[in-house]
């Protein structure tokens, strides 16, 4: 056990503030899920893991079917793609379909001593981590891994949501020392 002992008042409110954020740890818990959630959705703006790994391209397949959804003026008299099939198919981006549920369904549970981040889309895990149609048969193909959300391929923190962690800590830890309460 480690016991200071200071006559400091200064350093005895510090001590006290620094007890009382130990003691109330859930704003710390909840920056953390609003970060990892930001970086989450930061990976749908730039078609890249929160690492910085671009995500594979949509598959021929995907784009048909993203084209069929869309509906009317995707191809001409002819059956050729159209100019403005031509500039969704350009503009189509993994992940991203016509709901956008998957970036936009992130939510989080903050806890005094945890924090769990989420996404509600029944097939979340399945983009973040991958499959094969000999896997999943109800799939229309094999699914590349486009992770998302900062985990590893266990399903675990990822080292760049770690130092995230350890940041939101520290930043809570400084607010506390520095607040004028």
């Amino acid at each position: 056990m480690l016991e200071i002992q200071s006559n400091d008042q200064v350093v005895q409110t510090l001590l006290s503030r620094i007890v009382a954020a130990t003691q109330n740890t859930e704003p710390a818990m909840r920056a953390i899920g609003e970060n990892l959630m930001e970086v989450s959705k930061q990976s749908f703006e730039k078609s890249a893991s929160p690492a910085g790994v671009p995500w594979a391209s949509n598959t021929q397949t995907t784009i048909l079917r993203y084209l069929e959804q869309l509906g009317g003026g995707n191809y001409n008299k002819a059956g050729k793609l159209s100019k403005k099939g031509a500039d969704r198919v350009m503009s189509k981006k993994p992940l991203i379909g016509i709901s956008k549920d998957l970036m936009r369904q992130f939510s989080y549970v903050a806890t005094p001593d945890s924090v769990t981040v989420s996404n509600s889309m029944v097939y979340a895990a399945m983009q973040q981590f991958g499959g094969t149609r000999s896997q999943f048969p109800n799939l229309w193909g094999d699914i590349p891994a486009r992770p998302f959300m900062p985990l590893d391929s266990d399903g675990k923190p990822d080292d760049m949501a770690q130092q995230m962690v350890v940041e939101t800590i520290q930043e809570y830890i400084e607010d506390v020392i520095n607040s004028q309460n």
